[in-house]
């Protein structure tokens, strides 16, 4: 198991970053209206931009670590649930290890069919 060494304030200062970036992205295309700020918006509408922004997330992060056994899926759950201090918002803190694996698990799959047939086709 490779243990990614990371503080919970420091992956919730990517994920808050990835999260005014996704905004700003819903704001262009008019899903959310313009001027609204992350601390504006209820949970509903937060979860979906959380989501999306964990999800971009993972696949920033190197082929190794979301392929191999971590500690991943721990630190995004953290980082989910200290949300609730920033937004003082406590749905946040029921965020689940369930709800993280359900956004890595797609990403994970494709990443090591994809090395598979990469790894076959160039044999």
């Amino acid at each position: 198991m490779i243990e990614i060494k990371i503080t919970i304030d420091s992956a919730l200062a990517l994920l808050l970053e990835r999260m005014k970036f996704e905004l700003r992205l819903r704001q262009k295309s008019g899903m959310i209206s313009r001027g609204l700020r992350l601390e504006d918006l209820s949970y509903k509408e937060l979860l979906p931009i959380v989501e999306s922004s964990l999800f971009d997330t993972v696949w920033l992060l190197p082929l190794e670590l979301i392929t191999s056994e971590t500690n991943l899926t721990q630190i995004i759950t953290s980082s989910v649930r200290a949300l609730s201090r920033v937004f003082k918002r406590e749905e946040f803190t029921l965020y689940s290890e369930r709800q993280v694996k359900n956004i890595i698990l797609p990403v994970q799959k494709y990443l090591s069919l994809y090395t598979q047939t990469k790894q076959y086709s160039q044999n």
